[in-house]
């Protein structure tokens, strides 16, 4: 497992890093306003993204446990169905939109759609623990994407750089997964028939694992608009170098997960709930050691590169990877409540966290300021984390 670990955080680091890096260098050709419109481009496509695919990665994770092999293909067909009538229901919508927006918006449906089906591949890779082909077609994707963004800077393509890089990336990527995959065992995957009764059953548990895809991302945003329109720009700017580091941990849980998941629920399948629980636990206190490292990388990059202006950040930064510790945890904890079908329970413990945590940062920022933002995260996720706790220590025998 530690060898697959190692080989998933190379994957992950680098889908997190190249972008990251390719994106500072873009940043030097553009205008404000042209790289503004950059960035919009990229958080439309995350959007779409989750919407169309419909989170078929995070149900092919369960289904290529829970299902036999022809259950688990007609639920599989059943889900790209619907992503398909996703597909066709939005391609209706661009008619309204004006000719520059339309082509924009096409291009990222088609980019969206593609992708829906190498996340989904990639998913049967990771719970098969194709470890090799995960990680190679996944960098082959990172890189070109990279890449091709180069070029079509160069060549002056200006903000939609991203966007036909990415259409280029997605093909390229789609190939290679389905030549490793095979061309038949990829065809039975293909809608051919479908009914209603099927298509309810598999839309219900997709649906539950909307707010865990989208939720995280509404709450990060809802906070900064909030620190923005409550205290300014520069109060965010250094509020946001604080949760660059903190992104670390969610980045290693990521990693964790994608390692993590398959023995946890092949430990569910044959019963083993007290090995199951072990290793649940040793995750969490590799989160805590995790989380010690970052908060020393993060003092001294922040001593060593970045102006006085930025030294605030060093004393949120220990207070936000605190208020990020439960938030990950629970994201360890709850694959145990999807696997035994109570995604309907995290579902109301992410929306209630949301909301609640929203208002409260309404009302307290000009009080409290940031501290009491991430004080308040700290109480909400803590909540939110022995809730779901409690749920999990439920599956005992």
């Amino acid at each position: 497992m530690i060898i697959n670990i190692s080989k998933f955080a190379i994957s992950e680091s680098l889908s997190k890093l190249a972008p990251f890096l390719t994106t500072l260098y873009v940043a030097k050709y553009l205008s404000p306003e042209l790289f503004g419109k950059y960035s919009l481009v990229i958080v439309l496509f995350e959007i779409i993204f989750i919407l169309l695919s419909f989170n078929i990665q995070a149900t092919t994770r369960i289904d290529y446990f829970k299902e036999t092999g022809r259950s688990f293909a007609e639920i599989k067909q059943n889900h790209i169905a619907i992503s398909l009538f996703i597909l066709a229901i939005s391609l209706i919508i661009l008619l309204f939109l004006e000719p520059n927006q339309m082509l924009i918006v096409f291009l990222l449906l088609i980019c969206a759609f593609i992708r829906t089906f190498s996340v989904f591949i990639l998913a049967i890779f990771q719970c098969s623990k194709q470890v090799n082909s995960y990680v190679f077609t996944n960098i082959i994707f990172v890189l070109s994407l990279a890449v091709f963004t180069y070029i079509f800077i160069k060549l002056g393509l200006s903000y939609l750089s991203w966007l036909y890089s990415m259409l280029i990336a997605s093909i390229i990527q789609l190939a290679i997964v389905i030549k490793i995959f095979g061309v038949a065992s990829f065809k039975k995957y293909i809608p051919t028939k479908v009914s209603i009764e099927s298509l309810k059953k598999t839309f219900v548990p997709a649906v539950l694992f909307m707010p865990q895809a989208i939720g995280w991302w509404l709450k990060s945003g809802a906070e900064r608009i909030i620190i923005a329109d409550g205290l300014g720009n520069v109060a965010l700017g250094v509020y946001a170098l604080a949760m660059q580091f903190t992104s670390i941990l969610f980045m290693y849980i990521t990693v964790l997960n994608l390692a993590l998941v398959p023995e946890i629920y092949r430990l569910m399948q044959i019963r083993d709930f007290k090995k199951m629980h072990k290793y649940l636990l040793v995750a969490t206190f590799s989160l805590l050691i995790v989380s010690s490292l970052i908060a020393f990388l993060g003092y001294a990059v922040i001593d060593g590169i970045y102006s006085d202006e930025f030294l605030l950040a060093k004393s949120y930064l220990p207070l936000l990877i605190i208020a990020g510790l439960p938030q990950a945890v629970m994201m360890l904890y709850i694959n145990v409540l999807y696997y035994k079908s109570d995604g309907k329970f995290v579902a109301f413990i992410i929306l209630t966290s949301f909301s609640v945590q929203t208002v409260l940062n309404f009302l307290i920022i000009n009080i409290y300021g940031i501290y009491g933002v991430i004080l308040c995260s700290l109480f909400i996720n803590t909540l939110g984390l022995f809730a779901i706790i409690k749920k999990v220590m439920l599956y005992k025998n």
